[in-house]
């Protein structure tokens, strides 16, 4: 019998509950943040926007040399396509994420109570006037700036790790403040599917799905054009 998956699994536990951790406190403040806009505050799209950003890079600076710091399966897939992580452990990592994105809206349903479920638990929601092709089209665009974000500063070999957290935070800065009122600007199907299934808002879904799978493509791309090249 081949122990080799299980072996993977057991040795990689601190990286898949850094991926956790992670996931769950950027959720957890990303969408209790769009929940408390909603219900006590009015700081709109900006407030979020910071909020988002100022999640992701905290969290990055706190798990960055434990698992990489991904919180997204998007980022993870990516770095999958391009080869540069193993099935095993993407399979894993993604598990993690999605997994912590349930878990903190479960938290924010106790928290904000039933009534929240009429926002979505404070998932995204489709504009008005957005078409579902133009929709994904956003989502894939974003979540390609991310990735090649992502890549040049921790893949490379001359990236700046240490300053990561600062880059890929700011674009998840821009993302929302770009397109919070168009699609959410999400680019993370970790932070859509807890929230979204639990408070039973399912239209749309497939959106921030397929929209993040088709940008996590570009990681091919950037190993391609920026990478393979400087292989001997």
């Amino acid at each position: 019998m081949n122990f080799k998956f299980l072996k993977d699994w057991v040795s990689g536990w601190r990286a898949y509950l850094a991926e956790f951790l992670g996931t769950f406190v950027v959720v957890f403040v990303i969408c209790g943040t769009t929940l408390s806009n909603i219900f006590y505050g009015d700081f709109g799209v900006l407030g979020i926007a910071l909020a988002s950003g100022s999640a992701y890079a905290g969290m990055m600076f706190a798990m960055l040399k434990f698992s990489g710091a991904h919180f997204n399966p998007a980022v993870t897939l990516a770095l999958w396509l391009a080869q540069k992580i193993k099935g095993s452990l993407a399979f894993f990592y993604i598990l993690a994420q999605i997994s912590a994105g349930f878990a903190a809206a479960g938290v924010l349903f106790w928290i904000f109570g039933s009534e929240a479920r009429e926002f979505s638990l404070g998932g995204p929601v489709l504009g008005v006037g957005v078409s579902l092709q133009a929709a994904v089209v956003i989502e894939a665009l974003l979540t390609a700036i991310l990735v090649f974000v992502y890549f040049a500063m921790t893949v490379s070999r001359n990236s700046s790790a240490s300053f990561s957290p600062i880059a890929v935070g700011a674009i998840y800065t821009i993302s929302v403040f770009f397109a919070g009122s168009l699609t959410g600007g999400t680019i993370n199907p970790a932070k859509v599917l807890g929230p979204l299934v639990i408070s039973g808002s399912y239209n749309n879904i497939a959106i921030w799905i397929i929209g993040p799978a088709a940008g996590s493509i570009f990681g091919i791309v950037y190993d391609f054009l920026f990478l393979r090249k400087g292989k001997k």
